[in-house]
């Protein structure tokens, strides 16, 4: 039985856990190489006792490497079992104009929906964890099993619709919802797009991202964005110099060595940093500061799951004279 709703979610078969597409990149790049890729099933444990394969699709490039998303989709050599969670409900969710009891802007999401791979109705913005003393780093710094149910992926409820129900708590998720919403949609259909932040309320997927550039000191409770130049490592660690200013003060990102080697995604991470790329895209939820000597200011992220970074085109080679 094909499915009918996007697969978001995929049961990884060598890390033992449900992950979604972002998941999966950050857990294959953080294995040492050479790498293979993984084996996936359904989610659905129904589809599991069935042996149901999922497809992965990019997930082993970095989006500088592909046009595509990376995304998960049917395999067309597996069938889903009736009561698999990725099945359409019965009112199909490819009908064209209104379902009953839609109103106009929940049909126009619906249809701008159909076009992404994936699509986040609701975020959780990830609760900061306390910076790790030298002496006491977090760990593991490589992936590890979670309980099957408690990624930050959490499955919707079966018994509510499920064009509703797209949560997650992971930002690079819902960055890639909506760079791919900002590359797949026409304006209007973007401008559909609605988002449900925890703790805020309902708004435009857009307004929840800020140009770096019109930022304010504080915490600005929005995912900071802009172009940025890698200017220094130290050890593990870097910082990053935004290209717009703020107040005609230079804007930088510094990650000590000690909260990268805390990261469980450090590899993931350490990996993007050493591409020989242009420039990166970082998205960032923090806090801006002046920094001490007041010339300039500091966008300071407590956890690293907070940051996002989409390197840029990669460099061309240096030919000899």
């Amino acid at each position: 039985m094909p499915t009918k709703a996007p697969i978001t979610r995929a049961y990884c078969v060598q890390l033992d856990e449900v992950l979604s597409i972002a998941e999966a990149r950050r857990a294959f790049f953080s294995l040492p190489e050479p790498r293979s890729r993984f084996d996936f099933l359904c989610s659905s444990e129904a589809c599991r006792a069935l042996g149901t394969k999922v497809t992965a699709a990019n997930y082993d490039k970095q989006p500088n490497e592909t046009y595509k998303a990376a995304h998960f989709r049917e395999n067309p050599h597996s069938s889903h079992a009736p009561d698999c969670e990725w099945m359409a409900d019965e009112e199909d969710e490819d009908a064209d104009g209104k379902l009953p009891g839609e109103s106009e802007a929940e049909a126009r999401q619906r249809h701008a929906r159909r076009k992404l791979h994936d699509y986040i109705d609701v975020f959780e913005p990830p609760v900061e964890r306390a910076r790790p003393s030298a002496d006491k780093p977090e760990m593991p710094t490589a992936p590890t099993r979670k309980p099957t149910g408690t990624p930050d992926e959490a499955p919707a409820p079966r018994n509510e619709k499920k064009s509703a129900n797209q949560r997650t708590s992971s930002l690079e998720r819902l960055v890639e919802c909506y760079r791919q919403a900002r590359l797949e949609l026409g304006d209007d259909e973007f401008k559909a797009m609605r988002l449900r932040v925890v703790g805020e309320g309902e708004m435009p997927l857009g307004a929840y991202f800020k140009a770096i550039k019109y930022a304010k000191l504080g915490n600005a409770n929005r995912v900071l964005q802009g172009g940025a130049l890698l200017v220094d490592r130290y050890g593990s660690g870097f910082k990053l110099k935004f290209y717009d200013r703020i107040d005609n003060k230079p804007v930088f990102l510094y990650i000590s060595k000690e909260q990268m080697d805390a990261y469980r995604f450090k590899g993931y991470l350490d990996g993007l940093l050493r591409e020989e790329v242009d420039y990166f895209r970082v998205f960032a939820m923090g806090e801006l500061a002046l920094s001490p000597s007041g010339k300039s200011l500091d966008l300071r992220v407590a956890d690293l799951r907070q940051l996002v970074l989409i390197p840029g085109i990669k460099k061309a080679p240096a030919t000899e004279a």
